[in-house]
């Protein structure tokens, strides 16, 4: 005689049997929910190689979702599929042509779908990481793994998803390298100062920040004298400024 009880304990699924005075717990298979935005043929092809293979190595688990892969989706049918379906696991493109979705940004939506979903591992992927685009990131989403587009190849893409299965944290070898400036000048560079150096990026000249950044012009002069004086740069131009932030990956 073999009796069964069911039941649940957070997202596992376990059968308790009982035969010949022995229990036998047996786990059910748990059905996961993705959520892909991707745009980038490769990285589409490495994301679906990735979850066929830890499909195929993990029978506990079942993989199943929604991809966006076009700006042909309008922002409606996205609401309607973000408030309808909860999700286990998000990746999304930062860099996605996010038209699809009307006015919001790439934040908004991550904002959105984290208050939705705040169980959910999310993991972000950049074309072209800067330690102002991961201070931004982190300040708005602090997402559970973040890639460069230059890291992705088949083997890092699918230990991204199995870290971030197992509840882990994943940052790809080019981010953690930004990590590490970014720490480095945590507390010695702030928005602002990122604000700065972006508007001189864009050829922004110095009397016209004030109304860009919206600091007083004395202000503006003295952040610029100590970002020189952090990159070693004291009596240098703001040009040479600029290409060593960039240089360095900063903007």
């Amino acid at each position: 005689m073999c009796n069964c009880l069911t039941g649940q304990r957070k997202k596992d699924c376990y059968k308790l049997h009982y035969k010949k005075n022995l229990y036998f717990i047996i786990v059910e298979p748990q059905n996961l929910k993705y959520l892909f935005i991707e745009h980038l043929p490769l990285l589409q092809e490495g994301f679906h190689n990735g979850i066929t293979m830890l499909s195929e190595n993990n029978s506990q688990i079942n993989l199943s979702g929604i991809e966006i892969n076009n700006r042909e989706v309008n922002g409606g049918s996205l609401t309607a599929l973000m408030d309808d379906t909860t999700f286990d696991l998000i990746w999304m493109n930062i860099d996605f042509p996010f038209p699809i979705i009307g006015n919001q940004s790439p934040f908004t939506l991550l904002e959105a779908l984290r208050k939705d979903n705040p169980e959910a591992q999310i993991l972000v992927n950049l074309q072209q990481a800067t330690v102002y685009a991961l201070r931004k990131i982190f300040q708005k989403i602090n997402p559970h793994g973040i890639l460069e587009l230059v890291d992705c190849d088949q083997k890092t893409i699918t230990a991204a998803l199995s870290t971030l299965l197992r509840k882990e944290i994943f940052y790809s070898k080019s981010i953690l390298l930004l990590l590490h400036k970014f720490l480095q000048t945590f507390e010695k560079m702030d928005n602002a100062d990122y604000a700065i150096l972006q508007e001189l990026d864009k050829g922004t000249p110095v009397t016209a920040l004030p109304g860009k950044v919206f600091l007083s012009h004395s202000t503006i002069l003295t952040k610029r004298t100590q970002l020189k004086t952090l990159f070693n740069l004291e009596g240098k131009t703001d040009s040479h400024l600029v290409q060593e932030v960039k240089r360095l990956g900063y903007v």
